[in-house]
């Protein structure tokens, strides 16, 4: 067990040293210092997550409401800030679930029998605590 999360540390270091993961960071701290393209984002995650909720309970979203969410897109387009924000944000998580698809599904044969007891078997089982 010890060395599975040895190996999922160098894993979580091997990600924070990439270019994307880094460029990401650099690029949250820029936008959590810039008000105005922090405020657009914070606002049009709102907007969304308002128009999700009555699209789920079944509620029409009007024209006018459309129209806002529109003229939003437009302003994040115009934003170099958030477009590198939002494209940067978009690979990595792309990136991520690549990973957790090659840990869900490792190609090859596993690497050598877990020391944790399995049920039914005796002994003591490891908890990491």
């Amino acid at each position: 067990m010890e060395e599975i999360i040895k190996k999922a540390n160098e894993l979580g270091l091997m990600i924070k040293g990439t270019d994307v993961s880094m460029r990401f960071e650099e690029l949250a701290k820029t936008l959590n210092n810039e008000t105005e393209s922090k405020s657009l984002l914070e606002e049009y995650i709102k907007l969304m997550q308002e128009y999700q909720e009555k699209e789920s309970a079944g509620a029409p979203i009007e024209v006018e409401e459309k129209n806002k969410l529109k003229e939003m897109s437009e302003k994040i387009s115009k934003n170099e800030l958030l477009k590198e924000y939002i494209a940067t944000q978009s690979y990595l998580i792309n990136m991520m679930m690549q990973i957790q698809q090659a840990i869900s599904e490792p190609k090859g044969d596993p690497i050598r029998p877990s020391k944790i007891v399995t049920p039914g078997s005796s002994g003591k089982i490891i908890t990491g605590v």
